[in-house]
């Protein structure tokens, strides 16, 4: 029994090592494996996004008071 308690903490002690010492790089591969992806801009716009959202419509100078009219 002492066997294999020595036997599991060696394994703890060692990969508990190799992940401190390889950490950053290790970061690095779960950051592009898991992370998230960057947006990528529409091929066929020329001009950017055709369709208008609520930020747009707020940006145009377009009032609530106007919207109700």
């Amino acid at each position: 029994m002492l066997n294999l308690f020595i036997a599991i903490l060696s394994l703890i002690i060692w990969s508990s090592i190799a992940i401190y010492y390889f950490r950053s790089p290790l970061m690095q591969w779960f950051d592009n494996r898991f992370g998230k992806d960057p947006v990528l801009p529409d091929p066929d716009a020329e001009d950017g996004p055709t369709h208008q959202t609520e930020h747009s419509s707020a940006a145009s100078g377009a009032t609530s008071a106007d919207k109700a009219s």
